[in-house]
């Protein structure tokens, strides 16, 4: 991480590769979800949807006092700071870099794509110690804050502006927004639009990409109907029966393509209408569940040219942080058996960064209970 100007150089670098240019933007949707059980375990869970490269994501552990330096590009540096908590974070190709993670005090910040709408401040050479590249968001919340009010005392007093450097490597500007959510479950979105910065309450307990989050809270008037009761099998019109055919019509109109807006409607209907989890272990379970219903597989989503000349957008893998325990769940595409990482058993002094491949194999970890029936 000391060297952290090279490394987020090399990642975008690497993107660079196999992104297709800003055509490929749009098939990227990610999910994001808040809740609270009735114990009081705050819980956020999301989705990381990429189609247009392999992310070979790695599980990063992040130590205190950690070195970094945030580049603005042009050979020009930013703030410099040493991490007060250490983390853990899922990256993106095989670098120290957060897309998503969680701190040691159960501070959780999720990266998602806010395509066509992002636009960041602009650089101020007299305000440099205090001004950070956006893709070094993630790691600066995270290592210096506990809390979402921490977050939202802190976020005025600094510039985030683009790295118009990376930005050429990468193929276009990098348009992303973010989600921030502490160890009480208290959530808030982060938004940069027009050069300013807008912090949004987020009391629905959902996010997903474009557009502004004030619009997909204005979006949800055109669903105030949905309801998880269903309709009534005894209305009728002179004798013809108005019964529905089965479960779940007072649902009747939940949009089910993949969509921000739509995943957005989605989802703030799974938070809202869930029967309260009782604890972690029911709170954890039910997010998976919930998660479940924004996976995109391969080929269902295609943006480009033409049939022929296209990205793809599907699921590389979803986390559930448990953000009062402190536990950072994960699955992948290739294995859906849910896997754990314990912040409070992780050893925070550790000299340097380390880190693992999300799959040890990338295949699915299938128990056999053949031999399980009685003989």
């Amino acid at each position: 991480m000391s060297n952290h100007s090279a490394a987020t150089k090399l990642l975008a670098s690497a993107l660079a590769c196999s992104v297709l240019g800003l055509s490929a933007l749009p098939a990227i949707g990610c999910t994001a979800m808040v809740f609270k059980a009735r114990d009081g375990t705050g819980i956020y869970a999301r989705t990381m949807e990429w189609g247009a490269s392999d992310l070979k994501s790695n599980l990063v552990l992040v130590p205190r006092a950690t070195a970094f330096t945030s580049a603005l590009g042009v050979g020009k540096t930013g703030a410099a700071w040493k991490n007060h908590y250490g983390f853990v974070g899922v990256n993106a190709v095989g670098l120290p870099y957060a897309t998503d993670g969680m701190n040691e005090a159960g501070l959780t910040v999720g990266v998602l794509f806010y395509p066509g709408f992002a636009e960041f401040q602009e650089p101020d050479p007299n305000q440099n110690a205090t001004t950070i590249s956006s893709i070094d968001m993630a790691n600066y919340l995270l290592s210096n804050f506990t809390t979402v009010e921490e977050v939202r005392q802190a976020m005025p007093k600094l510039r985030v502006v683009r790295n118009t450097e990376i930005e050429k490597e990468f193929g276009g500007p990098i348009p992303i927004h973010h989600i921030v959510t502490d160890a009480t479950g208290t959530s808030i979105v982060i938004e940069y639009t027009k050069g300013a910065l807008t912090i949004f309450e987020n009391k629905v307990g959902a996010m997903t990409n474009s557009p502004n989050y004030d619009w997909h809270l204005l979006n949800l008037r055109n669903y105030s109907n949905l309801t998880p009761r269903g309709a009534s099998a005894t209305r009728s019109i002179d004798g013809v029966s108005l019964a529905p055919f089965g479960a779940g019509s007072g649902m009747l109109g939940l949009p089910g393509d993949f969509t921000p807006p739509s995943r957005f409607i989605r989802a703030t209907a799974f938070v809202n209408t869930m029967v309260p989890a009782k604890d972690a272990a029911e709170a954890v379970s039910a997010a998976a569940t919930m998660l479940n219903n924004f996976d995109i597989p391969k080929g269902l989503v295609r943006e480009g040219a033409s049939a022929d000349d296209y990205v793809l957008g599907y699921t590389q893998w979803s986390v559930v942080a448990d953000t009062r325990n402190k536990i950072y769940y994960y699955w992948t595409m290739y294995d859906r058996r849910m896997r754990r990482v314990d912040l409070t058993k992780l050893d925070f002094n550790a000299k340097k960064v380390s880190g693992f491949p999300l799959d040890r194999v990338r295949a699915e970890d299938i128990e056999d209970r053949s031999a399980d029936f009685a003989q």
